[in-house]
Order: C-alpha cells, then structure tokens, then sequence
C-alpha cells in the first residue's frame, strides 16, 4: 500500500469539520502556532489550505487552556512523580510501539495517551467539549502502519512537546527543512542553550505530571523514540528509571522508516523537501541515534536496562515480557499477564506491510549502519524482500 492510498483511505467518509480537524496542530493554541510557522523557514504554496485550517481552528481551545491553567498552577508543585518511570526505547519502526501495547496492558502502569498529547493544555479538564469532536474526527488506525489509534491508547509524550512548546524534534515532521537542526538540538541536545534546556525540563516535566495525574499516580511507561539518545538527560531527571531498549534489523528499519517519514510528512508537512533529502534524513539520524545510544548505554545502572530483539519478541511474546519484568524487577507478571494475552489475541490477524528491498539499499545499510548490523548480531545480507 503506497502514501496515496493510504491517505485516501484515511480521508474517506470525512466530511466538513472532520477534514479540519485531520491536522495535530488543529488544536494548539494560535500563539503557538504562529512561533512555529514564523520559526518554520515559510509555508509552501501547495500546503496554505493546510496552514488556513490550522490557523482558523488554533483560537477554538483558549477559553479551556485558560480554565486549565488556572487551576494547574496552583496543583503542580505539590504534584509528584512518586515512582521513577519505564522508558522504552528504540529508533522508530523497531517495535517499539508493539512494546508499549504490551506493557501498558498491565493495569499497575499508567501512561500518556493519545488524548493528552493532542490537547496537552486542556487535558484534565473534568469535561472537555472537545474530547467527543476528536473522537469523531480521529482515524481509526496509523497512517503508515494500520496499528489502532485511539484517544485512551497510549502515545508518545513527544507530540505533547510539540503541541505545546516547540523545544522537539517532531516540529521538523511540521517544517522539515528544518529536521536536522532541530534533531541535533532536541535529540542529541547539541547547541541547546541553557534556557532552552530549562524549558525543554520544565515542559517535560510537566507533560509526565499530567499523566501521573491521569492516572492515579501509576508508575508511568513512557515510550518515545527521541528518548534514545537522551539517556544522561533522562537519569538526571530519574536516576532511577528502568529502560527496555528494542532493536530490529537495520535492513528492515531502512525501508520502514523511509516509507514513514514519506507518509507523515505527506500528511502533515507544510513544507516539501525532495526525496533525496529524506533518506539522507533517515540515514544520518539513524546513525548519530543509535551511536549516542551505544555510547550512553552504559551510563544506565546496572540491572536497570534489558535490550530486546524485537524478532524475539514477536515471536514469543509471553516469554519475552516474563524476561523484561524478571530482569528489571518488576512486579506482578502473573497478573498482568492475563490481560497481555488478551491484547496478543485481538493483533492475531494484523498484518505487517512488505517493501521491496534491492542491492542499493543494502549498501546504503552496509555503509551507514554497518555498526548496528555487528553491535546486534545481524548478518549482513542481500535479502529480496522484507516485511515492516
């Protein structure tokens, strides 16, 4: 299945202010949109239908981030963060949402959900007016991969970032000619000032203490991509977190991660950068992430870390998660694990998409990331094809 058709599917059956709505900045307040897009390097001609949307919904929500923030700066010094969290890491398309499903299937873990990040400033309004029009407006599956959205499943407290202050690496899916800077500045954290970094803290914190709140002050499960090369940062802030590093065949993430770096850009971008930029893109991050992760691992104290394949996993996921729980300590395994067969139970009949692999694509992998193939035990090979 290409972009197009899954964009079209995506589209089909909406209508008038369901179309509006499509857009994760829809709901942001206008203030911020307009630091982004001013900060953003322009808006392409084929994308200000797209900006006008987003542009004309941003003042819907002000009157409810008001009433929030009333009464949450009032709330959130006294709230805690009682239990060190669980973050899973891993570069994007390795499993890593596969994972966090799993593991927020026990009901002692709580979570950031897809609600929140989407209004991050209005979320713990008793009743938001606009929890219902999401609902309605929201697809049912992931653009690029069909897994199941859903407003209570939970999500990356990346987006919460994004929606909110800006100090994240995903503004680049918003204004890609700008992915790069913004990956060395909220990724690996390179020429951050001191403000920004204060803030980047502020804000995450902020995010995290919503969720606890959320959720009844449940030890939090966080999994997040960018996290992966945020470790010192992460233990400065938890030095006692736990971390489920997830790890897949490079060759297989290389056309994954092509295929959603096209797909969301297409359906979010306000930019348009050529192709030729996007798997320069996925390369380099790629390489730079996973070298801060192999440098930084040690870093995390030991018996506090377990590395998964995600091949492993997926092929035998109940001993799999038995393992994680043992090697970290965790508790409660045989209650949770009722409700992890459950889940497997309804992803019986999910399957994954198939992408073409050639010759080319293998060398670009031998060539970049050659370090991860030996680091991971993969064989270097010339497969003809592969499934994401």
């Amino acid at each position: 299945m290409n972009v197009n058709d899954v964009r079209d599917k995506h589209n089909a059956g909406k209508r008038g202010i369901a179309r509006l709505i499509d857009h994760p900045l829809a709901l942001a307040s206008f203030r911020h949109w307009v630091r982004l897009s001013r900060a953003g390097g322009g808006i392409d001609p084929r994308y200000r239908w797209r900006a006008a949307q987003v542009t004309a919904l941003s003042p819907f929500g002000a009157a409810l981030r008001a009433a929030e923030r009333l009464s949450w700066n009032r709330q959130a010094p006294a709230v805690a963060i009682a239990h060190p969290p669980v973050f899973i890491l891993g570069h994007w398309r390795t499993g890593t949402t596969h994972l966090h499903n799993l593991m927020t299937r026990d009901p002692q873990f709580g979570f950031v959900s897809t609600f929140q990040v989407l209004v991050p400033e209005s979320c713990l309004l008793p009743f938001n007016p606009l929890r219902p029009l999401i609902a309605w407006c929201a697809p049912a599956r992931r653009h690029m991969d069909r897994m199941p959205l859903g407003l209570d499943l939970p999500q990356e407290e990346e987006f919460a970032l994004c929606n909110r202050c800006g100090h994240s690496f995903y503004v680049g899916w918003y204004f890609p000619r700008r992915m790069d800077e913004l990956f060395r500045k909220y990724v690996l954290f390179e020429g951050l000032s001191e403000p920004e970094r204060i803030g980047w803290s502020e804000t995450y914190l902020d995010v995290l203490k919503k969720a606890t709140i959320r959720t009844n002050g449940r030890p939090l499960v966080l999994k997040n991509p960018v996290n992966t090369a945020r470790i010192p940062t992460l233990l400065q802030l938890f030095p006692q977190a736990k971390f489920i590093h997830v790890y897949r065949d490079p060759y297989t993430v290389f056309k994954s991660t092509l295929n959603f770096h096209r797909a969301t850009l297409d359906m979010v971008a306000f930019q348009k950068i050529p192709d030729s930029e996007i798997e320069r893109n996925v390369l380099t991050f790629y390489r730079d992430m996973m070298s801060r992760y192999l440098q930084d691992r040690t870093r995390i104290p030991e018996g506090n870390l377990v590395e998964v394949r995600f091949e492993d996993l997926e092929r035998n996921p109940i001993e799999h998660m038995a393992a994680i729980y043992q090697e970290l300590g965790l508790s409660r395994w045989d209650e949770a694990r009722p409700h992890v067969e459950r889940y497997l139970q309804t992803q019986a009949e999910y399957r994954k998409n198939d992408f073409p692999f050639t010759s080319a694509d293998l060398e670009k992998v031998d060539q970049h990331w050659g370090f991860a193939l030996d680091a991971w035990g993969y064989t270097r090979r010339a497969p003809s094809g592969f499934s994401d």
